[in-house]
Formats: structure tokens, C-alpha cells, sequence
């Protein structure tokens, strides 16, 4: 498996389980979903909303360097959110040193663009997958640079939706929020500090790591 696939899955994983306040070892890994608890009671499917460009850009650099790198270009990412290495470096509170910048209109437009084609392709593809009393998409967001506002346009698509099934929740990571659309629901968000999420940076790449090196030995 792509090492950056498993890499932003387990990431996932971990942002849910402290965001969402799951027990660590209700979901375990599956394939579609991604995470399914032991009784069925919550399946978790995970998809990044990658600009193809930069994807494959990323999937030549894994190539080159093999599995030992597992995404190196989405842990930079996530160290990037919310400065953690800086701000944790210079002594910062975990809620201060927070990185904001304005996004080209046409950048923010395409990232905008690009949630919605992975939340519509995920719910098209639902069927397909084990349907659980819960199930729900989140979604590795490839900016900091969203706001609220812009979360709530898709909140507003979310709302469209019909027909079944459906994506019960919906967690778009953006930064250091991570955005819970539920339909016809207020759009609500969790902040994790930057030292939280530097140790789910780091607990995630050990998870990939071992998960690739078991798979290589199937």
C-alpha cells in the first residue's frame, strides 16, 4: 500500500479518536471502511482531498525514497498546522503562534472543490462498503487556508445530499480544526492544541511504518 495512504489513515484515525473522545481501541484497522469497531456499531472511512498535481508530485517522491518515508509531504503538512515544531520550539502557548494567511480566491475555490468531489465520490461508493448503526467519512484537507465560511459551504452541500446511504458525520481536518458536518445540523468544530497533534504526528508514523512492514510479509 502507498505508504502515504496508510500514513493519513492512521493520522486519522488518531485525530477521531481524540477529537471525538473514542475509546483508543474501539476502531480497528479494516478496508472499506478504513476503521470498523469490533460490533459494527461505527465504520470510519478516510480520504484526502488531494490536488492531483501535488498527489502525484508526493507518489514519485515515495518512489524515489521507498517506504521508509511513509508521506513525507503530508507529515510536513501536519507539522506545518498551526507551526508546531516553531511554536513548540520557542516555548509558545499551544494556543498562540497559529500561522494565518489569505489564500489566492482561485486556491481556495479549487481545495473547496476538491472536499466536495471526495465527499460526493465516498458517498457514491457507501454501497459498496460495510455498512455499520454509524458511518462516517473524514476528510484530510490538503490547506490550512479555510475558513469557517468556507466550511459552511460545504456544510451547505452536505445538507443537499439525498438518497441512500449517507455518510452519518463527516470530519474535514483544516489546520488544527477539525470540522464535524452532520445534515441539517449547525456545522461544529474541535481544536486540538499543536503538542496534541505533534504526538499524533508521531504515533501515526510508527503505526504506518510497522502496518507496511506487516503487509510486506503477507
Amino acid at each position: 500500500m502507498d505508504p502515504s495512504k496508510l500514513y493519513v489513515e492512521y493520522y486519522a484515525k488518531l485525530h477521531a479518536d481524540r477529537a471525538m473522545r473514542l475509546w483508543p481501541t474501539f476502531l480497528q484497522k479494516s478496508e472499506r471502511p478504513d476503521f470498523i469497531s469490533k460490533h459494527g456499531e461505527l465504520g470510519m472511512e478516510v480520504t484526502r482531498a488531494a490536488i492531483e498535481e501535488w498527489a502525484q508530485q508526493e507518489a514519485d517522491m515515495n518512489r524515489h525514497f521507498g517506504d521508509e518515508m511513509p508521506g513525507e509531504a503530508v507529515e510536513q503538512e501536519i507539522l506545518a498546522d498551526c507551526d508546531c515544531d516553531d511554536t513548540i520550539a520557542n516555548g509558545a502557548e499551544d494556543d498562540e503562534g497559529e500561522s494565518l494567511f489569505e489564500l489566492p480566491h482561485d486556491v481556495k475555490e479549487m481545495h473547496i472543490g476538491r472536499i466536495i468531489e471526495r465527499i460526493e465520490d465516498k458517498t457514491k461508493a457507501l454501497n459498496e462498503y460495510r455498512l455499520c448503526r454509524e458511518n462516517w467519512l473524514y476528510v484530510f484537507s490538503e490547506t490550512t487556508g479555510l475558513e469557517r465560511e468556507d466550511l459552511l459551504r460545504i456544510q451547505a452541500y452536505v445538507d443537499a445530499q439525498s438518497g441512500e446511504p449517507l455518510f452519518d458525520k463527516i470530519l474535514v481536518k483544516v489546520g488544527c480544526q477539525l470540522y464535524v458536518l452532520v445534515r441539517k445540523e449547525p456545522l461544529s468544530e474541535v481544536t486540538l492544541s499543536p503538542r496534541a497533534l505533534l504526538r499524533l504526528h508521531h504515533r501515526a508514523r510508527w503505526l504506518s511504518l510497522r502496518e507496511g512492514k506487516k503487509q510486506k510479509h503477507i
